[in-house]
């Protein structure tokens, strides 16, 4: 009844939105299911705080009010309680509105895309199927409710095209504000004696928890010897649903050198936690395409590709995407590690390659590029 009477509320301010006189100068920004302040949301909107030179007006809305209260200090006025008469003045005014995953980043509205311009930054190079291409809940019509939808690349515009049926002229080829953070950042020098750091960013699975170090030899104390000598440390950031899982509470105690990153608040920024890290560990996770732009090292775990293959899919052949070892055991991965801690670089040149089949750009200026869209529709 209350998930009833939420739709009845969101729509009935839908069509006053439809009526209402828009503002051209406004911008309203959503974040991921209007409480977390990450993804592209978050660097947009600190893009727009940081540029001085411009006369919009630009809101960042959330329905958490431990984060509202926390964002308020910094930002002021710019930051809007998703339940209070200024967010819904600014909702109703406002002629550009910015998501980054979908409808429920400024909940309880809903965005429309006839009197607004609404584009959605999204929230990944997308890996696994999605959209109509999906396997799991796929019921009905698909709406994102948008204008725009922004991609990294010609590769990436086709298979969402393919995923959500939207036209060509739908998707703008911009890259993520969130990248742009990492332009300049490859070459970077280790302070001395500070441990390797890799980090383990495992993707969600629909039917099944993750299986952390899924290795049949797997010997926690043979690995922690491992870390230990080589100075190397592994931060895990599980999925939320994984955060309790059993196996990887077991792994990670009394174990100094493999420790687990989580938020009771969900301020976890995964840019940088790529940034800070030296070797990527993961799976099927998106995060991959984003961490190439570092050119550092990746290490893939793919133990349950066929299963996940046939429950799930993903957009494009793991084999011909990917730019890393594929470890299966921990005699492999262990091996993959001692190589990429050697040579850094060994396997520069594939990621060179598929860094320019999935980032058009690669100069940190997609925020600069989304802004003078922005400017040029106002």
């Amino acid at each position: 009844m209350k998930l009833f009477l939420q739709q009845i509320f969101s729509s009935v301010l839908k069509w006053i939105c439809e009526i209402y006189p828009k503002d051209k100068k406004t911008i309203l920004i959503g974040i991921p299911n209007a409480s977390f302040y990450n993804d592209n949301s978050k660097y947009f909107f600190e893009f727009l705080w940081k540029k001085e030179d411009h006369d919009f007006e630009f809101y960042l809305l959330t329905k958490n009010k431990k984060l509202y209260d926390k964002l308020k200090i910094n930002f002021g006025h710019h930051i809007i309680y998703a339940f209070s008469f200024k967010a819904l003045l600014v909702y109703l005014r406002a002629k550009f509105v910015l998501l980054s995953n979908g409808n429920g980043d400024i909940f309880p509205y809903l965005p429309t895309n006839k009197k607004q311009i609404v584009i959605n930054m999204w929230h990944a190079i997308t890996f696994k199927n999605v959209g109509y291409l999906s396997k799991v809940n796929v019921q009905g019509k698909i709406n994102l409710n948008l204008n725009y939808f922004l991609v990294c690349s010609e590769t990436e515009r086709q298979r969402m095209m393919d995923a959500f049926k939207y036209s060509k002229e739908t998707f703008i080829t911009f890259g993520y504000p969130r990248n742009d953070i990492y332009f300049g950042q490859k070459n970077r020098q280790k302070a001395a004696g500070k441990k390797t750091t890799i980090l383990y960013l495992p993707t969600f699975r629909d039917t099944a928890p993750t299986e952390f170090f899924p290795f049949s030899d797997f010997d926690k104390n043979e690995l922690n010897d491992f870390l230990s000598k080589n100075n190397v440390e592994i931060i895990i950031k599980p999925h939320k649903r994984d955060s309790t899982n059993q196996r990887l509470v077991d792994i990670v105690k009394d174990n100094p050198n493999i420790r687990i990153k989580t938020s009771v608040v969900n301020d976890i920024d995964i840019q940088q936690m790529l940034l800070d890290c030296d070797i990527l560990l993961t799976d099927y996770s998106s995060v991959y395409f984003d961490f190439l732009l570092l050119d550092r090292p990746i290490i893939y775990i793919p133990y349950d590709l066929e299963a996940y293959l046939e429950e799930r899919g993903l957009l494009y052949d793991f084999d011909e995407v990917t730019c890393g070892d594929k470890t299966l055991t921990q005699k492999e991965f262990i091996e993959s590690i001692k190589n990429n801690l050697e040579n850094p670089a060994k396997d520069e040149l594939r990621r060179k390659e598929i860094t320019e089949r999935f980032h058009l750009y690669n100069d940190g200026q997609a925020s600069d590029r989304l802004f003078n869209f922005i400017k040029n529709h106002s």
